[in-house]
């Protein structure tokens, strides 16, 4: 299972980015529909049981209610999928830690964690090192077992 959620990383963290631009985004139409709130005066009975003008706060229409509901339930859904994203991000990180090879640990970080390519990660790993034996090696990895 490990293995299979450090091939998906880069597609975890894509996943995360563009669900907390999503949660964003309900946020401020959240923040739009609250500030869209009606302010009116009438006069009528205090609670004080005197007579004189009360401000009345709301919002116009019956869909208001209704249209809060359903960002509020959506926006619980993304924070919802994030918070198993994180989880699924910090096991892959934590997975690679654990890896007692140091060589491939290293190749593993720098491709997965660092999310570099594979001549970025032979450059790092040193002058043995190419592109080719570090994907081979990490190719290798993900066959065995």
């Amino acid at each position: 299972m490990e293995k299979e959620v450090l091939k998906q990383l880069p597609y975890i963290r894509k996943e995360i980015t563009d669900i907390e631009k999503e949660i964003s985004s309900i946020q401020k139409k959240i923040l739009r529909l609250k500030r869209d709130e009606v302010c009116d005066t009438v006069t009528g009975s205090r609670e004080d049981l005197t007579i004189g003008p009360i401000k009345i706060r709301g919002h116009p229409g019956k869909e208001y209610g209704k249209r809060m509901a359903e960002l509020q339930k959506k926006k619980a859904l993304m924070e919802k999928k994030r918070t198993e994203l994180l989880r699924m991000e910090r096991e892959a990180e934590e997975y690679i830690q654990s890896i007692s090879d140091i060589g491939l640990h290293q190749i593993l970080r720098y491709r997965y964690i660092y999310n570099l390519s594979w001549q970025q990660v032979a450059n790092r790993m040193g002058w043995r090192y190419t592109a080719d034996s570090c994907r081979k090696r990490a190719e290798r990895f993900f066959m065995s077992d």
